[in-house]
């Protein structure tokens, strides 16, 4: 009797091993889907952040000459996108760059500045029909 309950369950477990291995398989390339996409906002967010962060200090380290008038932050899509190839080797489209620069400046309180000069939102006013 007991090599017959043995016997019924190696026979389930043959049975259900395969179907078993391709859910696994399935949940671990989603899981790592999930991951790498994680792991590339990240480093995109530190990239933008990053070339953000410079040019606030660009803006800050340049002479002040007349207290009436502030220098300009000057951050660009292109800075981002030189940002994340120098300091993470990552390849960044230029409209994922823009969509982020976009984010991070309204985030940081910095898209409201009189005196930053970015091309971050020149792409989200030419969709508008």
């Amino acid at each position: 009797m007991t090599s017959y309950v043995l016997l019924g369950t190696a026979l389930l477990l043959a049975l259900l091993s395969p179907w078993t291995g391709r859910r696994i398989r399935r949940h671990r390339a989603e899981q790592d889907r999930r991951t790498a996409a994680e792991h590339y906002r990240k480093r995109l967010l530190a990239a933008t952040d990053h070339a953000i962060t410079t040019a606030v200090r660009a803006q800050l380290a340049e002479p002040v000459t007349d207290l009436r008038i502030r220098p300009p932050m000057r951050v660009t899509i292109g800075d981002v996108i030189t940002r994340a190839r120098n300091d993470f080797a990552m390849e960044v489209p230029r409209d994922k760059a823009a969509e982020m620069l976009r984010h991070r400046l309204e985030l940081r309180g910095h898209a409201r500045w009189p005196d930053l000069i970015t091309d971050a939102f020149d792409d989200e006013e030419d969709q508008t029909p």
